[in-house]
């Protein structure tokens, strides 16, 4: 390919004596599984259970769900939001505006360092006055049961 075709950046590149684009150094890789198979378990079941009820988003950073007032002044605040995530957000499906966060808790939840995380979790969600529903890991769900731990926050 000739270089009028491939562009100015590869061009000086190559005339400088880099044929390496800075993509082709990062050092990332596609995950084998974006969710664990407890999670996609979980998810398939969330899904066919609110159906058009909510929009089911997995995965949501807190940063991305919550804001921190005067962040000049908080700057810690963020910080100790953006690396944490919840695993399930359901969402009115025209707005999408959250209606409740869930958390799957497995067995990595008893851990001294997990609950200290997720009393943190738990406090910011009650400050934000947003609902965050932990539901127990398992190998299979009830529907009952699901249904009742989120039907207050299903339309």
């Amino acid at each position: 390919m000739s270089d009028e075709k491939r562009g100015c950046l590869p061009a000086l590149l190559h005339l400088f004596g880099s044929g390496k684009s800075e993509a082709a150094s990062l050092p990332y890789g596609l995950r084998d599984e974006f969710l664990t198979p407890a999670e996609l378990s979980f998810y398939r079941v969330l899904r066919n259970l609110v159906r058009k009820r909510a929009v089911v988003l997995a995965k949501v950073r807190l940063a991305d769900l919550f804001y921190v007032a005067r962040p000049n002044e908080n700057r810690g605040a963020f910080n100790r939001i953006a690396q944490k995530h919840v695993d399930f957000l359901l969402c009115e499906p025209k707005t999408m505006q959250p209606l409740c966060a869930i958390e799957l808790d497995d067995s990595s939840h008893n851990r001294r360092r997990r609950r200290e995380r997720d009393a943190f979790v738990d406090e910011a969600f009650a400050v934000a006055n947003l609902p965050l529903v932990h539901i127990q890991a398992r190998h299979e769900y009830k529907t009952a049961d699901l249904v009742a731990q989120l039907k207050p926050y299903l339309a």
